[in-house]
C-alpha cells in the first residue's frame, strides 16, 4: 500500500522561533508526520503567525503573542514571473526579512523523506492586501455598483497575480505540491445563512457582468433581485417576520428573480475556474506537481454550500482535496451557524427546532443542539464526511481530511442580527451566541487519535493536521503519532 500522507500545516514563525531541525524532529517523533503544508502566502491568523492573541499559548515556541503580525509571502518573490499584472511582485511578508521558508525548510525535509507543499491562502478579506499598490482596483462590486473590500476572481489582474505566485513557486522551488485555499461561500449563500451587510453581497463588477451577459443572464434583474433579497435579509434579521414567513417570502423572491440562483452559479463557477487555471499552470510548469484544494468547514454545515462544492466535478481538476472535518471545533461553530440561519432563511424556527432538520439534510448524527458547544462533533462525523468525499471523487483524486488539533473554540464577536456580516467576515463559521462563561469543548490526545483513525476507516489516503503547529499543544500532536503507530 502507498504510504499514508500525514501532513502538518505550519507557518514560518514556528521554524524561526524553534529552528527547522527541532521542529521537524517533533513532527516526526510525536506526530508521525511525513509531509508539510508550508503556509505561504498567508495574511490570516488561522494559518499565519503565532497563537491567536487572547488564546492560551502552547507549550512550545516563543511564549508571547506576535501582536504586530502582518503576513504575506514568506518565500523569495521572483519579479520575472509577475509581468502580466499591474499588481506586480507585491506581497513579501515584513516578518523575518531575508528568510525564505522554502529555501530553509525544503532541503531538511527532503533529507528526511518528507514531502513539502506550498499552502497558499487567498486571504481575500485581509486588510493588508488592500494596502498594496493597485489591489483596490481589483475589488468585487456590490448590487448598487459600489466596490466592496474583497477581490474578484474574474478581474484579470487578480487572477494573473495568483497564477504568477503558482508559476513562481513551481519553477523556483523543488516542491512536491500546492494546496490552494479560498474560504468564500458566494452571494446567495451569504444571504441565506445569516444577517449580512450589503458589502458582503457581490460580485457585479464589469468583468462579472460581461460574463453574465455571455451566459444570457439579465444583469439589471440580478441586481434588482439581490437588492430586494438584502431588504428581506435585513427585515428578517431585525425580528420583523414577513406575513407569509421568512422561508416562503424568500422562495417567492427566487421565483420572481431566477437570476438570484444564476448569479450564485456564475460566482461559484468563477471560483472553480480559477482552480482549473491554477491546476493547469502548475502542471505546465511541473507535470508531477500535486495540486489540490482546501474545502472549508461550511461544507459540513450548509446544505447550500455543499451543493456548490460537487466532489465529482472538482475531482476533474484535482490531485487531492483537503476536506475540513474539524470535529472538535465543529460543535461551537455549528451551534452559532444554526443560530445565524435562524435569523435568516430559517427565521420561522428556533435553533433547537431547525437543528434536527439540518442534521437530516447533512446526513449527520450528533448530540442535541444545546450540548454542541461543550461536546463538539464525534469522530464518526469524520468517517462519514470522508466516506462521502471518497465516494464523490470515485478514485480520481485523493481525499485528505483536515483534522482538528487545538483549533480555538471561542467564537469571534457576534454575527447575529445585532452585528450582520460584512465583506470582511464572510466564511459563515464565526459568530457569537455562546455565553462568555460557557465551558467549551477541548481537544484531547485520544480524540485526535480517534479522528485520524476514523478518517482512514472512511477511505482517506491521508490527513492534514490543522490549522497550524503554532497553536497546537505537544501532547495533542502526540495523538496523531498514536494513530500512526496503530495503523502501521
Amino acid at each position: 500500500m502507498t504510504e499514508r500522507l500525514i501532513a502538518m500545516q505550519v507557518g514560518a514563525v514556528s521554524f524561526v522561533d524553534e529552528g527547522v531541525a527541532p521542529v521537524l524532529d517533533i513532527f516526526q517523533e510525536r506526530g508521525g508526520v511525513n509531509a508539510l503544508f508550508l503556509a505561504t502566502p498567508t495574511w490570516t491568523r488561522g494559518t499565519g503567525g503565532r497563537q491567536l492573541p487572547g488564546h492560551p499559548l502552547p507549550d512550545h515556541g516563543a511564549q508571547e503573542y506576535d501582536l504586530d503580525w502582518v503576513g504575506g509571502n514568506y518565500a523569495t518573490v521572483h519579479p520575472e514571473y509577475y509581468g502580466g499584472t499591474m499588481l506586480g511582485p507585491a506581497g513579501r511578508a515584513p516578518e523575518h526579512p531575508g528568510w525564505d521558508i522554502f529555501a530553509e525548510v525544503l532541503p531538511e525535509a527532503k533529507a528526511r523523506g518528507m514531502q513539502s507543499f506550498a499552502w497558499i491562502e487567498e486571504s481575500s478579506y485581509a486588510p493588508e492586501l488592500r494596502r498594496y499598490p493597485n489591489f483596490p482596483k481589483c475589488l468585487e462590486v456590490d448590487a448598487w455598483g459600489r466596490p466592496a473590500p474583497r477581490f474578484c476572481f474574474n478581474t484579470p489582474d487578480y487572477r494573473t497575480w495568483h497564477l504568477s505566485i503558482v508559476e513562481d513557486y513551481a519553477k523556483s522551488y523543488d516542491l512536491d505540491g500546492l494546496a490552494w485555499c479560498s474560504e468564500r461561500p458566494g452571494p446567495l449563500n451569504m444571504l441565506m445563512q445569516g444577517p449580512v451587510l450589503p458589502g458582503a453581497i457581490t460580485c457585479f463588477c464589469p468583468y462579472c457582468q460581461a460574463t453574465a451577459r455571455d451566459r444570457g443572464i439579465d444583469v439589471r434583474r440580478a441586481q434588482e433581485g439581490y437588492r430586494k433579497a438584502l431588504d428581506w435579509n435585513a427585515q428578517v434579521a431585525s425580528g420583523d417576520r414577513p406575513r407569509d414567513g421568512a422561508f416562503v417570502t424568500f422562495w417567492r423572491l427566487l421565483l420572481q428573480y431566477p437570476e438570484l440562483l444564476a448569479w450564485q452559479t456564475l460566482w461559484t463557477e468563477s471560483q472553480h475556474q480559477l482552480y482549473r487555471d491554477i491546476y493547469g499552470v502548475a502542471k505546465a510548469c511541473k507535470t508531477e506537481l500535486q495540486v489540490g484544494w482546501h474545502v472549508y468547514h461550511n461544507i459540513s454545515f450548509s446544505p447550500f454550500y455543499r451543493a456548490d462544492q460537487d466532489y465529482e466535478e472538482m475531482s476533474r481538476f484535482s490531485d487531492f482535496i483537503k476536506v475540513v472535518t474539524y470535529n472538535n471545533c465543529a460543535g461551537p461553530r455549528f451551534y452559532t451557524w444554526v443560530e445565524n440561519i435562524c435569523h435568516s432563511l430559517f427565521a420561522d424556527a428556533t435553533p433547537t427546532e431547525a437543528y434536527p432538520f439540518l442534521l437530516k439534510l447533512l446526513q449527520l448524527e450528533e448530540v442535541p443542539y444545546e450540548k454542541l458547544p461543550s461536546t463538539g462533533f464525534s469522530a464518526d462525523y469524520v468517517r462519514r464526511e470522508t466516506e462521502r468525499a471518497v465516494a464523490g471523487v470515485d478514485g480520481r483524486c485523493h481525499i485528505y481530511p483536515g483534522i482538528d488539533l487545538d483549533i480555538p473554540t471561542r467564537p469571534r464577536a457576534s454575527v447575529r442580527r445585532d452585528k450582520p456580516v460584512d465583506a470582511l467576515g464572510t466564511t459563515g463559521i464565526g459568530g457569537g451566541g455562546i455565553p462568555d462563561d460557557a465551558e467549551l469543548t477541548q481537544c484531547t490526545r485520544e480524540g485526535v487519535k480517534a479522528a485520524i483513525l476514523a478518517a482512514f476507516t472512511g477511505g482517506a489516503q491521508g490527513v492534514v493536521l490543522s490549522r497550524k503547529y503554532s497553536e497546537m499543544r505537544l501532547d495533542i500532536l502526540a495523538g496523531a503519532g498514536d494513530a500512526v503507530r496503530e495503523l502501521s
